[in-house]
């Protein structure tokens, strides 16, 4: 059965559900290396510093879930009337975007960063990936930005040429750093609600 547009939304992650927003991350990086796409290492969410990282987004209030509203009466009823299906986070000031951006633009702070954006694979196919994107932008606009960015390993194909092709993202030179990361940046186009 197809989601329909008001059975999901996006709401901030709070700070008990940190292991729900990690676990949604490693199951994730799991598929990712299952499937050949060099992208997220599993265990690295786990890690302490990436975990502090996440408490300290998800603290800001930066980090969101995309969320399924059950339909079903009786879940009125219930301790929970949602299905938490994916996840996401934005920045505004990460050191890690400065570093990957300021070589490239005069002001890398006119931006909103998009980072983990994660649709569990059954929800695939629904669309709300471009629809986090929206949002996203959205998210920049009440602060002023003007531009919605991300990035990914640069040897990931796949997802490089999704940003490119559906997506709509201009393709940037690969961060040519330690590791090397593709980066992707598009005009905020979205309106506010």
């Amino acid at each position: 059965m197809a989601i329909t547009a008001d059975q999901f939304s996006f709401r901030e992650a709070k700070p008990e559900e940190l292991d729900i927003f990690i676990d949604i991350l490693e199951r994730a990086a799991e598929w990712m290396v299952a499937n050949g796409h060099n992208q997220w290492i599993p265990g690295s969410f786990v890690a302490p510093k990436t975990r502090a990282h996440i408490q300290h987004t998800i603290s800001l209030g930066n980090a969101f879930f995309i969320v399924k509203t059950n339909n079903d009466n009786h879940a009125a009823a219930a301790a929970s009337s949602e299905t938490i299906i994916g996840t996401f986070t934005l920045n505004y000031t990460d050191p890690f975007d400065e570093m990957l951006w300021k070589d490239l633009v005069d002001d890398w702070t006119d931006a909103v960063y998009l980072h983990r954006l994660v649709v569990e694979r059954e929800y695939k196919g629904y669309g709300l990936g471009p629809k986090a994107l929206v949002f996203a932008e959205q998210e920049g606009l009440k602060r002023g930005k003007h531009y919605l960015r991300l990035d990914c390993m640069a040897d990931n194909k796949l997802l490089k040429a999704y940003y490119r092709e559906k997506a709509h993202f201009k393709e940037f030179d690969d961060y040519p750093g330690e590791r090397l990361f593709g980066r992707f940046e598009r005009p905020i186009i979205a309106t506010l609600p």
